[in-house]
């Protein structure tokens, strides 16, 4: 007997295509980056989560108290990482024994980068199958490859870092969630999804609030589409809702004369109707998506941590050092930021400075044609409100930063989770535009109506190829520097250097000066803020090891150096001072540049010159043979 095989299609042939693409140019481009000082941190203990399963796999006796503190820490916040889940962390150092030490297939930095890079290409995978099974192919073939070239989220996807994987996660948990809405099995995929999303980083314990929102919002509408369905089928029978309203009007008469406590019985007679219907839409719309994301997802999490085996009570000093995070320095407008009360509008500005241009207008377009949509009742599957669901989940990933209270540094990685919703409503914006085109060329002449869906056709891919191929160009140009990067609207890299606007951090730009560095005479080197990635170039054989690092900070560093990196933060300025009163000079030997834009200066210490020998006299002459 023959079973049955799922049909193929060029949806499934698009989604494998781009799936598999998104994921080689993450991997290949990654190459390029430079070592992120987070990262150092995350693949060393991900090297000590991997070994212990392993060992507990092979029943080396590891799943003991002692062992579980010498791995993961003991129950305080900063031991053995531990204010950070070890999801990504324990997918590092496997992939890094797998691919590398076992297969030999890549270098050890790849090996520990790809599983970021390859939740890279899961994301672009979700957002193209969310985008087609509501909107169709077109649109989800634009939104999934802007999502891929979005220059900000392409870099984050090349670290061995949290970032990234989070906004897929959070994704994921959206459209679980969704699905789950439609079906039970998804019910329980949504808690291990929600799991996975707890375990990669503490973005995730927001998530609850848009599924609660949504929730709330579908259980109220079916119940009025249900309603109102029942209304218009007793309107049509009869006269039952004109006696009803008569009764209620005669109410309301005597609510008038009886006072406020007469007012406010009419006020709650009036929304008691809302409230039921809601409860009732709560207790039959899929609750079960609910209970499962409540139980299941931090169950999910607690098996994954084996910290939480022998101290559960560290999930609570686990979000209390979020909630308390150290404010770290950060340039925004022209001015350093390093306490609280930030700028209610970082996330807003941030992001309409660093997403290309013409994702932001297919997004507003998009959001535009939805929201009209909507309006006349023409929305994509109403009983589960795509739209609402993509709205509230980049309000919610963004939200915490309108406090003011919500720490800066990292910025747009911060709110990345908000990037799939921007996407999407790009591809449908963009769809929309090709589409009018179309129809506005087609009312030119007399066409057919073949012609008339080939022309249609033929604008979707114009529009829809101008889009991608403007966030490729600008992609392309920011790499291997994505955190410079900075759309037309602010003018590129340099009108983001006027504004004021942060150019780099975590040390990762410094990659960029090796190459010049290693044609100059050897010496010690003050690298600052790339500590400790630099003893990771010279491991990696990128840099020689005449070029050894300074373990020592600001001026006892710089004392003790040949040449000092100075990257370009507005905080770092004091570096230069230094530099220049220790050195004797202020002019470096060497800038490295993103698009013009001065991002690390190496400055070199001038030597002394060599004695010159003195003459010698008849007196001193050594004798002639």
């Amino acid at each position: 007997m023959r079973l049955p095989l799922p049909r193929w299609s060029w949806a499934r042939t698009i989604a494998l295509g781009l799936t598999v693409l998104s994921f080689a140019l993450l991997l290949a481009a990654q190459r390029d980056v430079g070592i992120a000082r987070d990262e150092v941190v995350y693949i060393n203990h991900g090297r000590v989560y991997a070994r212990w399963w392993m060992d507990l796999v092979e029943r080396k006796g590891v799943a003991n108290a002692k062992k579980i503190d010498a791995a993961f820490g003991a129950d305080k916040v900063e031991s053995g990482n531990g204010e950070h889940p070890p999801l990504m962390k324990t997918l590092f150092g496997l992939s890094e024994k797998l691919l590398h030490e076992e297969l030999g297939w890549t270098s050890e930095l790849t090996g520990f980068r790809a599983p970021t890079a390859l939740l890279g290409a899961l994301l672009v995978l979700l957002v193209f199958g969310f985008t087609r099974e509501v909107w169709g192919v077109p649109e989800a073939t634009i939104a999934a490859l802007l999502t891929l070239l979005l220059p900000r989220l392409f870099f984050h996807a090349g670290l061995a870092c949290f970032d990234a994987p989070i906004a897929t996660l959070w994704f994921a948990t959206v459209v679980a969630y969704w699905k789950a809405l439609s079906s039970r099995w998804w019910c329980l995929g949504l808690g291990v999804v929600f799991g996975l999303a707890l375990a990669t980083k503490h973005n995730a314990i927001i998530l609850p609030s848009v599924v609660l929102a949504h929730y709330a919002w579908v259980a109220l509408w079916s119940r009025r589409l249900e309603w109102g369905a029942a209304r218009d089928a007793a309107r049509a029978g009869g006269g039952g809702a004109g006696a009803g309203a008569g009764a209620g009007g005669g109410r309301g008469g005597r609510g008038r004369r009886g006072g406020a406590g007469a007012r406010l019985a009419v006020v709650l007679r009036m929304v008691w109707p809302t409230i039921r219907e809601a409860a009732i839409g709560f207790r039959t719309r899929r609750p079960l998506a609910l209970i499962a994301m409540v139980v299941v997802g931090p169950a999910t999490l607690f098996a994954l941590w084996p910290r939480l085996w022998i101290h559960p009570g560290h999930v609570w000093k686990w979000i209390g050092f979020h909630l308390h995070h150290v404010h770290y320095n950060f340039e925004y407008l022209g001015d350093n930021w390093n306490a609280p009360p930030f700028p209610w509008h970082v996330a807003v500005v941030t992001t309409l400075v660093t997403v290309p241009v013409v994702t932001l207008l297919g997004g507003a377009i998009g959001a535009g044609v939805l929201a009209a949509r909507a309006r006349r009742r023409e929305a994509a599957d109403p009983e589960r409100a795509p739209g609402l669901l993509l709205l509230l989940s980049m309000g919610a990933s963004m939200g915490p930063f309108f406090l003011g209270a919500t720490p800066i540094f990292g910025a747009e990685k911060h709110w990345a989770p908000a990037i799939p919703s921007i996407c999407i409503a790009a591809g449908v914006g963009a769809v929309w535009a090709a589409r009018r085109l179309g129809a506005w060329l087609s009312d030119r002449a007399v066409w057919t109506r073949p012609r008339r869906r080939a022309l249609e056709v033929a604008a979707i891919v114009a529009v829809g190829g101008l889009m991608v191929t403007a966030a490729a160009v600008e992609t392309e140009e920011s790499h291997p520097y994505g955190l410079s990067s900075y759309n037309a609207l602010a003018g590129g890299a340099p009108g983001g250097a006027d504004l004021g606007m942060n150019r780099q951090f975590w040390g990762v730009a410094a990659k960029g000066v090796i190459p010049w560095l290693q044609t100059q005479p050897r010496g010690k080197v003050y690298s600052h803020d790339a500590s400790p990635a630099w003893d990771l170039y010279i491991k990696y054989g990128e840099l020689s090891s005449g070029y050894p690092e300074v373990h020592k900070l600001e001026a006892p560093g710089i004392h003790a150096s040949d040449y000092a990196l100075v990257i370009h933060e507005k905080h770092f300025n004091r570096h230069d001072y230094l530099v220049w009163q220790d050195y004797g000079t202020v002019q470096p030997a060497f800038v490295l540049r993103a698009d013009g834009v001065p991002i690390v200066s190496v400055y070199a210490r001038a030597k002394a010159p060599a004695a010159k020998p003195k003459p010698r006299t008849p007196a001193t002459a050594a004798p002639g043979p």
